[in-house]
């Protein structure tokens, strides 16, 4: 192997050590805020919030997640009194049209809140250029395509 190839390896493992760290850290903070959500809970409710009338079809489609991992969620979400499924109980259970309550709003609002201030925490200090580079990398990041999409 090249040392290019060997230094280049080393820098991906290095991003990909951060990117894990970042994560970490977001589930340890869910875990010590009042009324805390999970990261898959925030994401769901996120995703239903922007879409609203979404399906389980829909989330499992954009996450690239089997429709029974989602359909659990959902109904944990539901008991939880933080989404609505379907608009009445003469709907069908299964491809029901999906809201969020003012309750899953309001708790996503705030987990939402105390995340993007930890990140803004994390950045005191930097300049503007520095913080508009680095939301540059990772929307070029987060635009790439996976393999296999």
């Amino acid at each position: 192997m090249a040392q290019q190839d060997r230094s280049r390896d080393i820098a991906v493992g290095s991003v990909y050590d951060q990117i894990d760290a970042i994560y970490r850290r977001a589930v340890a903070r869910s875990r010590r805020i009042n009324a805390p959500l999970t990261q898959v809970e925030q994401s769901l409710l996120a995703f239903i919030g922007g879409n609203p009338g979404c399906r389980a079809t829909d989330i499992a489609s954009a996450f690239s997640l089997n429709r029974s991992t989602v359909s659990r969620q959902i109904h944990a979400l539901a008991e939880l009194g933080l989404v609505v499924e379907g608009d009445s109980d003469s709907q069908p259970r299964r491809g029901r049209a999906l809201s969020v309550t003012e309750e899953g709003a309001d708790r996503l609002k705030r987990s939402l809140a105390i995340h993007r201030e930890a990140v803004r925490n994390r950045l005191d200090g930097w300049s503007e250029a520095e913080l508009r580079d680095f939301a540059a990398a990772l929307e070029r990041f987060n635009g790439a395509k996976d393999e296999g999409q």
